[in-house]
């Protein structure tokens, strides 16, 4: 099937969710405690189930050294400048740093969260959108051309900061993981970078969380699953649910009948308050 992404505006916050609790951006992008509460009204306000966070596809590059301006209620969080000027200086790329900046707010979001009843989704993004905030999308892509091994060497840095954020929220108790990379979404680089690059990056990622076997939801933006589905690296399958929930709802209700890691895509998870016009999850395997 061919997603298309519609987006929508559920991170945008309405005037009567700043009026009940007096924040707006960037100052929920940056607290622990502004986190949880905006979260938690955001999905009240909505009429939502899940709670979500972090407001932004940041928080992961920041942590990597980006430099990112937080900007306000009508810009969000966006590269000021780039860290890199070349893929050489990126071999130098440190392991992800969990302990420290936002990162560390939204993991502790996430126990607040949790621990007043919530049930949370953690969104995280993939090598290239995390890259993109640190180095200029057009010297990476020559890098691809000139220096392939080198690229694969920075991936693997990245795709283990990846798994290691998703499992640390797992701990923290999230329920379900969020997982997308728009920037290295097919469209957007071409089907011999995605072939080559950006999907086998994401299905080893999707592997890594899996093979943990932590009770989780992991949730595939509808490009990725699609994407790989259609280079033959996982395949899909249907999960009847009963037609009266909304997509949250059935999410939730299938992970409660599970003991372990589902993988679930083909759908956006942004779409979690709206009722289903077909009774239908779609599980994913890995090939």
């Amino acid at each position: 099937m061919d997603f298309k992404c519609t987006g929508d505006d559920l991170e945008q916050i309405p005037e009567e969710v700043v009026k009940k609790t007096g924040i707006t951006l960037p100052g929920g992008h940056c607290s622990k405690n502004s986190m949880a509460l905006l979260a938690t009204e955001l999905r009240k306000h909505h009429g939502d189930v899940i709670a979500r966070v972090p407001f932004c596809v940041t928080v992961e590059a920041e942590a990597y050294g980006a430099h990112i301006k937080l900007g306000n209620a009508l810009a969000g969080p966006r590269v000021e400048s780039y860290l890199f000027t070349s893929i050489e200086e990126m071999s130098n790329l440190q392991g992800l740093d969990l302990t420290r900046g936002r990162i560390r707010e939204v993991l502790d979001a996430v126990g607040i969260l949790v621990e007043a009843g919530e049930k949370v989704a953690l969104s995280v993004e993939g090598p290239f959108t995390i890259l993109s905030a640190l180095i200029d999308p057009l010297d990476f892509y020559k890098g691809l051309r000139r220096d392939p091994l080198r690229i694969q060497e920075i991936l693997t840095v990245v795709e283990e900061g990846i798994i290691r954020y998703s499992l640390e929220g797992i701990k923290r108790g999230a329920s379900i993981i969020s997982y997308g990379d728009p920037v290295g979404a097919m469209g957007i680089i071409g089907p011999k970078v995605y072939r080559e690059y950006s999907g086998p990056s994401s299905w080893r990622i999707i592997k890594g969380i899996k093979e943990t076997g932590e009770k989780v939801l992991l949730h595939l933006c509808g490009k990725t699953s699609t994407a790989l589905e259609k280079l033959e690296m996982l395949r899909s399958y249907p999960i009847e649910t009963d037609d009266a929930l909304t997509y949250g709802q059935a999410l939730l209700g299938l992970l409660n009948k599970t003991t372990g890691p589902i993988v679930i895509g083909h759908r956006c998870i942004k779409g979690s308050l709206n009722k289903m016009s077909q009774p239908v999850l779609w599980g994913i395997e890995l090939k």
